[in-house]
């Protein structure tokens, strides 16, 4: 574990004994000269007995870090989403094609944020393929918070 923390994990079955779980990691002092946030990916293949790391999906998720959540697609597939807390301010997704041990370019879901207090995603996957992403979000430095969401492709 870091000196920090490593903390609110998200998690995806993909058989009857193999689990990913990603993490919300952070290291050095609370500013942002000496903060570092990024998500790592763990393994088990024994239902959680033992884990192994696996990679880290998201070098940087900016000042404070963001959660992540994991869904795994209707076609195998796993989306990896999170908020990203530097300029600019946004909401972002990675999908891998091999469960989880590499990720595919960033997708920008949006990017119109007020600062840095937005994220915590949840995503689920339409009947229609679509997937659903909701968030906390703000568009001006001193608004107010809301929920959004935003549909989009994977």
């Amino acid at each position: 574990e870091p000196e920090g923390f490593a903390i609110m994990p998200a998690s995806v079955r993909l058989s009857e004994s193999c689990i990913l779980v990603a993490i919300r990691c952070r290291e050095g002092g609370r500013s942002a000269k000496t903060e570092r946030n990024w998500i790592d990916l763990y393994a088990s293949d024994d239902n959680g007995a033992t884990w192994n790391y696996m990679n880290k999906p998201v070098a940087n998720t900016g000042i404070g870090g963001n959660p992540p959540t994991m869904t795994k697609l209707h076609d195998g597939r796993l989306c990896l989403t999170y908020g990203y807390r530097d300029a600019p301010y946004s909401i972002r997704a990675r999908l891998s094609e091999d469960a989880g041990a590499t990720w595919g370019k960033e997708h920008i879901l949006r990017d119109d944020g007020g600062n840095h207090d937005i994220g915590y995603p949840r995503t689920v996957q339409r009947a229609d393929g679509r997937m659903v992403t909701v968030y906390y979000f703000n568009e001006h430095p001193e608004g107010e918070r809301y929920i959004a969401a935003t549909l989009w492709e994977p």
